[in-house]
Order: C-alpha cells, then structure tokens, then sequence
C-alpha cells in the first residue's frame, strides 16, 4: 500500500523494541530506551515485589549471557489515513554476541531487512529496495544502540533484550506493574506480567521454571489514535551455539547500492517542515 494512504509511525520501546523502521519494520515496543545515566535518574516505578524479581530473573538471565539467538514471529497494527487498522505479520532474527556484535534479519510479504554491528561499524541494508548504509558507531552494544536511537531514529527490534541489563532498561518503561496470572505461550507454563507505562501499555510473558525466558511482548501505544498494538512471541532461543566474527560482518548483494543514513535530528526537521504553512 503506498506511503500516503496510511500514517506511518516508528516505534518507541525496543520491546517490540518493541522496537522498527516506518509502519511496522523495525519497533519493539514502547518509550525509546534512555541512556543508562536517565535510567538510573528515573523515580521508582509501583512494581510488586514478585513482579520485579520475575522481571530481574529474566534480566538477569539474559545479562549472564555472552551469546544468544532467537527468532521472533510479529503482529502488528497499520493504522491508516482512514482510521481503520490492519493486521500484518512479520518475523525477526536476532543473533547477539556481547559486548560488541549483534546482527537481526527482518521479513515481510512485502521484503526484509538486514542489520549488523560488527564492533565498528552498523550496515543497515533494505532487501527490497537494494539499498544499504553503513555508520561507524560507538564501540559496545549499548553505546551503538544509543547512538542508533538517538542519532540515526530508529530501534532495533527487541533492542531493550540486547542491552547489557535488560533489566535496568526495562524497569525505566514502567510506571505500574503486576502479575495478571499463569497462561502457556507456546505449550511453556509462564507468568503473565502486564505494565503500565507513559506513551504505551505492555505486557510481558517470562516462562516459570528455571529458564526465566521472555515468551511473549505485547505493546499498546495508547498515545496514538485507535491505539495500534504490537505483539512478538519468541522462540527457538539458542545460548549454546558459537557465532564467529564473519556472522556478524555485512553480507551485501554484489549490486546494492550505497545510500546515506538520514540522521534523527534533520528528519524531524524535515516533517516539521512539512507541517509549516
């Protein structure tokens, strides 16, 4: 469907990072993850106290670490211009290797793209379009996600879970939590945390045992009209397997081509051009 007819969006929280590139691409989830410093600055939110063990239990987990994979299947809501909201899917691939590679593969109906962090350098490349830029960024994961975010405006997907303390990040999108009950994703047994925060709503599936692995996001931006919502369920998490330096270093096709990076800062003022009479 083209550009105009519906009203594109970018998501704000890694969850669904949360995070996505215009209309469903690359979003998890719910506010853009702050540098650590605004985290740690951010009042307390009013999480229980099994709610917030849960919650560190996963980060935790997932924080110990050094390599992982997951594949991720999506739905999402496109809002458009009329107001109505359509349903489409999309799925991700996300490898990390801490402190300093991470590489993701997004599909749709509609074409995919490739991202990766090699240590130096971030190679964004769009499948569909035959097109790619590549930046240096910060050295580290967290630092390149900040400056992915901040500088470049966008999210990876699922971003807050690549953080070095997917905790810290997480707990900062919360103004109220609690635990909503036991349910299965996936034939798991899992607790089922919901959330209440700023800009969005979310909740969060943790499987119950001694895998403390996120099962299931699902966002509701409730700021925007008709409050679209995103939902991920993840799988096939992998922690064992090695991933050598070549994985995450740029597979380009022999005739993209090479295009440049709109940073955060002229693209908003780009759209507020567009607003001034």
């Amino acid at each position: 469907m083209k550009q105009n007819r519906r009203t594109r969006r970018r998501g704000a929280l890694a969850l669904a990072g949360l995070l996505i590139c215009a209309g469903g691409g690359w979003a998890t989830g719910a506010d853009k993850p702050a540098p650590k410093a605004a985290a740690e600055s951010a009042p307390e939110a009013a999480i229980g106290a099994q709610v917030d063990q849960l919650l560190r239990q996963m980060g935790d987990y997932l924080k110990s670490a050094k390599e992982f994979s997951v594949h991720v299947d999506v739905l999402y809501d496109d809002l458009l211009a009329s107001g109505q909201k359509i349903q489409l899917a999309a799925s991700d691939d996300i490898a990390v290797r801490r402190p300093d590679r991470f590489r993701i593969r997004y599909r749709t109906d509609t074409g995919g793209k490739r991202f990766w962090y090699d240590g130096k350098t971030s190679t964004l490349l769009d499948e569909a379009h035959g097109t790619y830029a590549t930046e240096q960024t910060p050295a580290g994961i967290d630092a390149t996600l900040d400056y992915l975010i901040s500088q470049l405006g966008f999210t990876p997907p699922l971003s807050d879970l690549l953080y070095s303390d997917p905790y810290a990040i997480l707990k900062q999108h919360a103004v109220f939590g609690f635990h909503a009950g036991m349910s299965e994703v996936g034939g798991m047994p899992c607790h089922h945390l919901a959330f209440v925060g700023k800009n969005v709503d979310w909740q969060l599936w943790i499987e119950d045992g001694k895998l403390p692995l996120p099962r299931k996001f699902v966002i509701t931006y409730k700021t925007l009209p008709g409050a679209p919502q995103y939902m991920a369920v993840l799988s096939d998490w992998d922690f064992a397997s090695h991933l050598p330096d070549s994985a995450f270093s740029a597979a380009l096709p022999p005739k993209a081509e090479r295009i440049g990076f709109l940073k955060a800062a002229a693209s908003a003022r780009k759209e507020q051009a567009k607003k001034t009479p």
